[in-house]
């Protein structure tokens, strides 16, 4: 697995292509425009020479042209010559890589998601990524950084596959989209190849497109086979952003604008509180049961001990109550303490009765679904529910492609290895910075207590400066989620740029 990036030296031809594009080749694109010209310029030469440059381009191209439009082919044409006769080779090769990657400035890219947005989460504008490898991320500005963040642990392959890409364009050259109903054959060989990964008798899968989505439908099916409405869940539990999962997670700042926080139907009882659990299943106010073996974004990463996963499984079965274990984040080896963990409930040793799992099963392509049994699989009947793109074959291809690569990479046991030197990093951290508190790494999933939230933002400002990003964070709790294809030396990188973001913070 590559784990640096890596580019082709170009020449004038390829700095051409990136101010003048050719729709054919790259029917995604446009052309540059001149205040892209002047961000590059102002990374790759030095003041005084960019400002030069970029005057010349600018009357090259034109003195009336906006600055933000793209430039029409011809002054693309004139602006390229000029950059060709101004830069260096290393210069040059540097330029048309960075156009490459965009022909949009950071600003143009930041200003118009700051136009059209509707709020609905904070806009990250610290930096625009362009480019991925591997672990890696790199930036519109040539910067690069390992990635604590996986998107959510969606890319846990890495922030690009060219295996998948490829997949991806064999498959749109033959056919894009089909509905769920419609069988397939991309689906057909996706079904085949994860099987054997799967715990128990979970073999009947409902294909969705995002984790909130493939909640609803788990509580769907789960009513559906007790023909009862109650469900209970936890403190601290998260679960998606859709109507049903916003409703089953515990923060009331999301239920309340949306009228969701008094639901009689959902019953909220404290993280690992069994007594509780049962008393509801008893009393007959609920018969669904849904949780995060490791609670993530809301909890700030705090795993169930294994005594009440075990205990919980046998609540439910004594009141044949059924046990939906929300695998979005934690599953595909995120959490695996052993081989052959590829998800929470196989390192718990319990067999779930609808499992939700996401992400990064598509290696980055959204793709989502619930698995469930075939007893309760089959109370659903048609027209109980439908999807216009659940999966669809691009989604299944992608699904396939990444799964085949998490069982030859063995990735199970790639996260134990990179866990344990987490653990012992951060360990010696904690010994050497005493406002680190409380550390808990399962798996991949890895929490870090500060002394404040305030801390917490400066120290992932810091981070980002000796090449670390990590953005993700609960409180006083940092939140990584590296991509399980992290690299020992990538890890070790981690953990200085850690200890010197740390450092840092504290004299200032």
């Amino acid at each position: 697995m590559q784990d640096h990036f890596t580019v082709n030296t170009p020449g004038t031809h390829e700095l051409v292509a990136g101010l003048v594009n050719d729709p054919y080749i790259h029917p995604e694109r446009g052309n540059a425009t001149l205040d892209r010209v002047r961000e590059i310029l102002e990374i790759v030469c030095d003041d005084e020479r960019a400002a030069k440059l970029f005057a010349e381009c600018r009357r090259a191209a034109g003195e009336e042209l906006d600055t933000h439009l793209p430039l029409d082919d011809a002054a693309g044409l004139r602006a390229a010559a000029t950059l060709s006769a101004g830069l260096d080779d290393e210069e040059r090769c540097a330029a048309a890589v960075m156009l490459e990657e965009s022909e949009l400035s950071t600003d143009e890219v930041i200003e118009v998601h700051r136009r059209y947005k509707i709020p609905v989460s904070h806009l990250e504008d610290d930096l625009l990524p362009v480019r991925g490898c591997g672990a890696l991320i790199r930036d519109s500005r040539g910067r690069e950084y390992v990635d604590l963040d996986a998107n959510y642990s969606a890319t846990n392959l890495g922030n690009a596959n060219e295996a998948i890409a490829r997949g991806l364009y064999n498959q749109a050259s033959l056919l894009i989209s089909q509905k769920e109903d419609r069988i397939g054959v991309a689906r057909a060989r996706f079904l085949r190849e994860i099987m054997p990964m799967m715990p128990g008798n979970l073999h009947h899968f409902y294909w969705q497109n995002s984790g909130g989505e493939a909640v609803d439908k788990s509580l769907k099916i789960a009513k559906a086979f007790t023909g009862e409405r109650g469900v209970i869940a936890f403190s601290g539990g998260f679960h998606g952003r859709t109507h049903g999962a916003v409703a089953v997670t515990y923060n009331r700042a999301y239920r309340e604008p949306f009228g969701l926080h008094e639901e009689d139907w959902v019953h909220f009882v404290d993280w690992g509180d069994l007594e509780a659990v049962e008393s509801l299943l008893a009393e007959g106010r609920a018969r669904s049961v849904i949780l995060e073996l490791v609670q993530g974004e809301e909890a700030g990463i705090r795993p169930a001990t294994p005594d009440f996963a075990r205990g919980l499984r046998e609540v439910c079965d004594k009141h044949q109550a059924v046990m939906i274990v929300d695998e979005v984040q934690t599953g595909f080896a995120r959490v695996a303490g052993g081989e052959g963990d590829w998800f929470a409930s196989q390192r718990y040793d319990v067999v779930p009765d609808i499992i939700t799992i996401g992400k990064s099963f598509g290696g980055g392509y959204p793709v989502t679904a619930v698995v469930t049994k075939p007893e309760i699989s089959q109370r659903m009947r048609g027209g109980y529910d439908g999807s216009t793109f659940g999966g669809n074959p691009m989604a299944m291809t992608a699904a396939l492609i990444a799964t085949r690569q998490m069982r030859a990479l063995d990735l199970p046991r790639r996260v134990v290895e990179r866990a344990e030197q987490f653990k012992e990093g951060l360990t010696k951290l904690s010994d050497k910075h005493k406002v680190i508190g409380e550390l808990r790494t399962v798996g991949l999933m890895i929490g870090i207590d500060l002394d404040s939230p305030e801390r917490v933002a400066d120290v992932q400002r810091r981070m980002q400066t000796h090449g670390a990003h990590s953005s993700l964070s609960t409180g006083a709790s940092l939140r990584w989620l590296p991509p399980l294809v992290i690299t020992s030396e990538q890890v070790e990188s981690v953990l200085a740029a850690f200890d010197a973001a740390l450092g840092e913070s504290l004299s200032a």
